[in-house]
């Protein structure tokens, strides 16, 4: 499983407004149409512009032009966390780890009790750097906060991240307190078939999997454990679904290749 496909990182920063204000007549337009006011600059409303665009543009997947922008929000606020917490994302997002963990730590300097700041490093030290129970830490922590309101993805972050340090047991516990919170989290359900498949009882994994089946499209990843549940139990009808709707759907997936070596 890829574990960064279930992650929820809240990789998208809420753009506030203009707080802070210094008198400099200056303009200033770019390609991406940001244009300074001659009367007013707002270092803090130029850095959160700058910052919104450099997130879509990873999103879309521009990241030299996301670099730029985010590069100069910081040049524009280098304290705003908002700021930090975006190049900390960029990077992990280009696999560049150690600055990565720069400046998400640095976010958490300025904001410590910033709960998304919190859950986005433990996806961070899960996803990216294999530092299972150090994740786990930070996503309790945002969980801790009292003004969180999303509970049960963080919950769901933790199932993910004791999966892959093969701790099945506590993922379980994890998934079932994301459902409990909010029965919606489909992956959730995802989760707890994965781990009752780990855990031996491809029975119990085969009902959680048909409940995710019922609510969601499938992924590569549900499709190979349809296949794997269906071969524990014997429904050879079942084993050849999932196998050719793998196959059709995602061809090239890493997932595809296991199928193929295990048929």
């Amino acid at each position: 499983m890829k574990y960064v496909n279930w992650i929820v990182l809240g990789a998208v920063v809420a753009v506030s407004g203009c707080q802070t204000t210094t008198s400099t007549s200056t303009k200033a337009a770019t390609n991406d149409r940001i244009v300074v006011s001659e009367s007013k600059y707002d270092a803090e409303k130029a850095a959160q512009s700058r910052l919104a665009l450099g997130l879509k543009y990873i999103e879309a997947g521009y990241m030299e032009r996301a670099k730029q922008n985010l590069v100069k929000a910081y040049e524009h606020n280098p304290d705003l966390p908002d700021v930090l917490y975006g190049l900390g994302y960029y990077y992990q997002a280009v696999y560049e780890y150690d600055k990565a963990d720069r400046y998400y730590r640095e976010a958490l300097d300025e904001a410590p009790n910033n709960p998304d700041y919190l859950n986005a490093y433990g996806a961070f030290l899960c996803e990216s750097k294999k530092e299972y129970s150090e994740g786990i830490k930070y996503f309790l922590e945002a969980i801790a906060k009292p003004d969180y309101t999303s509970v049960g993805e963080t919950y769901e972050n933790a199932g993910f991240c004791s999966m892959n340090a093969k701790q099945f047991t506590q993922a379980e516990e994890y998934f079932e307190k994301a459902l409990t919170l909010n029965p919606n989290l489909n992956k959730s359900l995802y989760g707890l078939a994965s781990v009752h498949y780990q855990k031996g009882n491809a029975k119990r994994a085969e009902d959680y999997l048909y409940r995710f089946e019922g609510r969601t499209k499938p992924t590569a990843n549900s499709l190979l454990l349809g296949y794997k549940v269906a071969m524990e139990t014997g429904r050879r009808g079942s084993m050849q679904s999932y196998g050719e709707k793998l196959m059709q759907l995602f061809p090239n997936s890493r997932q595809a290749t296991e199928y193929l070596n295990i048929r």
